[in-house]
Order: C-alpha cells, then structure tokens, then sequence
C-alpha cells in the first residue's frame, strides 16, 4: 500500500474538471502515471507509455503555445487580460480522457484503488467515494469538521515551531548563489530537526482525527472502502 496515514492539507481525489462518468475515472489521481513502479504495477508497457507521451507531447506543446500568447498580449498593459484558464482547463479535460482511454478496464480499476490508498481516509470526504460507500451528509460535515479544525492545529504548530529560524536567518542577505544554497541547506537542516521533534505531538492530532473517523463511519462503510482500495500496493 502507498499510504494509509492521515495526510493534513493533502487536496482530496475528486472528479477531473467534471467530465468523469464511471467511479474509476471520477477517484483516480492521473499523476500516478508518472511514476515508474504505478506503471509496473498496471502493466503498462513501452509501447502504451509511447503512446501516453505522444498526448503529454502535444498537451505541453499547446499549453506552451497559450501561454506565449497571452504573455505576449499582457506585455506592457496596465491591467492584463484574462488568464486563458477554461483553455487550459479544456486541454487537460483532453489529455486526461485521452489517456485515461488508452488503459483497459483492469488498469483503470487498479489505477482507482491506488488513488484511494494514496489519499488513505481523508479519501471518504470526497461526495464521490462518500456515495459509494454510503456515507450520508451528516457524516461527511463531521469528518470535515474534524479534519478541518485538526488542519488548524497542525498548522498553528508547524508556524509557531519554525518561527524562531524564520527570525534567525530572515534577515541574512548571501552575497552569491554558492551562499544562498549554503544558508538553505542550514535552514533545512534546522527545520527537519524542529519538525522530527514535532513529530510525536502532530500524530497525536492526527489519532484525534482517526478517532473521529471511527466514531463516525460504520464498520460496514469502512469495510466497503477498503475494498475499493483493493490488494496493498507493494513496490517492486
């Protein structure tokens, strides 16, 4: 499996740009696509995988070509246009069906099931999965409720904890690249030292939120999302 912890702030699985019609194509994250192992895992060849890079291809090559003109047509305005968003949009509408077109029933089902064992439980928020496994309204305002407020939490605890190495190095000014990337790995190094110190209270905000969860989704419900997560994924 990818992943079963709770993941705050993660963005939950939903429809793409609304122009999914089976469960499969609604929950699943395209972006596993990219990963080498996903696609050992659904058996996608070189030849299917040329095929994929073929719509990349032309999706960046169109994207690219938007995005020129519009800098092009904002260049020197006061007040520049509208961002060409709904083209955007309707280019990816296009890749995502193309592609999601060239898997067989098999891999999109185990495409599915990955997105929902990479999202984990904040998954039975989203409206779709919540249908599916026939979680009512109320339920889902609990859980998001919780994880909202949880989120909060986390939050407050994650900004108070880095403040002090915000404040220590903030005002530092490096000379030169070789500077910079030397106070960035210092301030990285600091902040994994904060957060794995941290560590232990943030679990403990998230076992609050699986404590919700359980209290709140029937056993039943919770054995109907497992299936849909199907086998555990296990990297080769």
């Amino acid at each position: 499996m990818i992943h079963r912890a709770l993941l705050i702030g993660m963005a939950l699985v939903g429809p793409a740009l609304g122009i999914a019609q089976t469960f499969e194509e609604q929950v699943s994250e395209f972006g596993l696509l990219q990963s080498k192992e996903v696609q050992t895992e659904l058996g996608i060849d070189e030849a299917l995988r040329n095929k994929m890079n073929k719509f990349a291809d032309d999706f960046n090559a169109k994207a690219n070509k938007l995005q020129e003109e519009y800098r092009k047509s904002a260049e020197g305005k006061t007040t520049p246009p509208p961002a060409p968003v709904a083209k955007l949009q309707q280019l990816e509408l296009t890749l995502r069906k193309n592609v999601y077109g060239l898997l067989n029933t098999a891999q999109k089902k185990r495409l599915s099931e990955l997105t929902l064992q990479t999202a984990g439980y904040p998954a039975l928020m989203n409206p779709v999965v919540a249908k599916k496994v026939g979680l009512s309204d109320a339920q889902v305002k609990k859980l998001r409720d919780a994880y909202e407020q949880t989120g909060r939490k986390v939050n407050k605890l994650q900004e108070d904890a880095l403040k002090p190495i915000q404040d220590k190095y903030g005002k530092e000014k490096p000379a030169n690249q070789e500077e910079q990337q030397a106070l960035q790995e210092k301030i990285n190094a600091e902040a994994k030292g904060v957060m794995d110190k941290l560590a232990p209270q943030l679990q403990v905000l998230r076992d609050e939120w699986l404590l919700v969860l359980k209290k709140t989704v029937k056993a039943i419900q919770l054995n109907k999302f497992e299936t849909l997560q199907g086998k555990p994924f296990k990297p080769k």
